[in-house]
């Protein structure tokens, strides 16, 4: 029963699941683009899914250096002076391209010259790093189509099972992981692939929630696990389900732009989040805070950004409503 178990110590969490090396990433990235001549080639994924972690790593092995944002003065003002401080480098990289603009006739100006020259090849050869709804806004905006797009290959249930038992091994057989659902184990080890055993169905869930993505799907593994409240019981068990924060049907259209706002951006602080919304600031800020105390946003780095807990269901409202929503 799941009243019998109880969450893990944030150590052992540690332990059983570190955070996402991205290096593997960076190096599949970086042998995609030896074949690549053009000017500029993006490499973008969906929140939480470390398109800046890749190409920060994939610069700082290349000795190549990251252009700095503009300031955010520089984009309420509309200011193109940040573009001159890119030119004059041979070879460049962007690791968050949604750090670089904001929604607002001054707030684009900036990025749409910035684009412009790189993807001529005015400013040398770039990789940029860019959030799946950046990318889709700018694409809408802008126009960026041509320039080599790369994101990660979704992952399935098999997969996910493999890369969460290798997260807690060492080099070992895999923790024992039981689904308070059915009973059985979820993770494969070497009993499980001799004898041919299809994939957990709990994975497959998993899989087709985070529609594959393995920086949401960490956070949910992450959350779900259990461990028995008696000492003298082995194995962890996977819960069935979490008391995730469920957005009504009936959320308002302040908060629904809020929501949108957000994920176009990458995150906002309270007073960009102003900025880029047709109301006052104050309303912006009740919704921000009615979103808050749901769970559905939180703070991290200064920046309000949706929960990973929560993408799925904002998601699904915002693409049922038809808001411009990421390719992936």
């Amino acid at each position: 029963e799941e009243s019998e178990l109880h969450a893990l110590p944030e150590v052992r969490l540690a332990h059983l699941v570190p955070p996402i090396d991205w290096t593997p990433a960076a190096k599949s990235l970086a042998q995609q683009l030896e074949g690549q001549h053009a000017p500029v080639t993006f490499f973008i994924s969906t929140p939480y899914s470390g398109h800046a972690s890749v190409v920060t790593h994939w610069a700082e092995k290349h000795h190549i250096a990251c252009l700095a944002p503009p300031t955010l003065s520089e984009l309420a003002e509309g200011s193109t002076q940040w573009v001159e401080r890119c030119i004059n480098q041979r070879e460049w990289a962007v690791p968050a391209l949604e750090r670089y603009f904001l929604r607002h006739t001054q707030g684009v100006q900036g990025i749409r010259e910035f684009l412009e020259r790189a993807l001529s090849g005015r400013l040398g050869k770039g990789v940029i790093g860019c959030d799946s709804w950046t990318y889709a806004f700018l694409q809408r905006v802008i126009g960026i189509d041509g320039a080599p797009v790369f994101t990660l290959q979704s992952m399935e249930s098999e997969q996910l099972s493999r890369y969460f038992a290798a997260m807690a091994t060492y080099g070992g057989e895999p923790p024992a992981v039981y689904s308070t659902r059915t009973g059985k184990q979820v993770l494969s080890n070497s009993a499980s692939k001799q004898n041919g055993e299809e994939p957990n169905k709990e994975l497959q869930r998993l899989a087709a929630h985070c529609r594959g993505h393995v920086g949401l799907a960490w956070h949910y593994w992450r959350e779900r696990l259990r461990e028995p409240k008696a000492e003298d019981e082995e194995g962890l068990w996977l819960v069935d389900a979490l008391a995730e924060a469920e957005l009504s049907a009936d959320t308002g259209d302040i908060a629904t732009l809020v929501l949108h706002a957000l994920l176009v951006h990458g995150g906002l602080d309270d007073h960009s989040l102003g900025e880029v919304l047709p109301f006052s600031h104050h309303e912006a800020l009740n919704a921000r805070l009615a979103l808050q105390r749901k769970g559905i946003v939180s703070s991290s780095e200064g920046r309000w950004q949706i929960t990973p807990l929560s993408y799925a269901s904002v998601r699904q409202l915002l693409e049922s409503r038809n808001y411009l929503v990421d390719p992936l």
